[in-house]
């Protein structure tokens, strides 16, 4: 039987996926493991995600900042969000912060399973902070070296409407992605 590259607790419990890291055959990735012969891809990022996000939640943020291989590090403490229109409560846990959005469906992209904001929808979220961070802003910037991504990001930020931050998120955009 062939298993993923990724493992998850969806696939073995804790204790054989600590064994695996002991005996070197494998190395963490967030609460996951993943084969030390595999790449460390976007796509393998979002799989260690299996076990945190359910199929109603996007990853955003710092998580999608992550998992397009702009911070270094998973975050701490993951960030999604749920549709308002999603039935249900809004739990967040020890692992992840949750909050309710509007995001349409052609902002989301979907990597080993896993939903999360697109790489301009991710700038723009990052753009509409009131304060953004270095490690944050040098992310974003990672984000923005396609002009592609550019051109979607502030494409994005246009149509958000009468959104609170929205021109500075516009200028830092433009400086970012410059």
């Amino acid at each position: 039987m062939r298993y993923s590259p990724v493992l998850t607790r969806l696939d073995f419990p804790v204790a054989e996926l600590s064994a695996l890291r002991l005996d070197g055959e494998a190395f963490a990735l967030d609460e996951a493991v993943i084969a030390v012969d595999e790449p460390e891809l976007a796509v393998n990022r979002a799989a260690a995600l299996a076990g945190l996000f359910s199929a109603r939640m996007v990853a955003e943020l710092d998580t999608a900042l992550w998992v397009y291989g702009c911070l270094d590090r998973p975050p701490l403490v993951h960030t999604g969000s749920i549709r308002r229109d999603a039935r249900g409560r809004l739990l967040s846990t020890t692992r992840i912060t949750l909050r309710e959005t509007t995001v349409p469906d052609e902002d989301l992209v979907s990597l080993a399973g896993i939903r999360l904001t697109s790489r301009g929808r991710t700038a723009v979220d990052v753009a509409l902070l009131d304060a953004v961070s270095a490690e944050r802003e040098a992310a974003a910037r990672g984000l923005l070296r396609s002009p592609a991504v550019v051109a979607e990001s502030i494409t994005i930020a246009l149509g958000l409407g009468h959104t609170p931050g929205k021109l500075r998120a516009l200028e830092r955009l433009r400086e970012w992605g410059a």
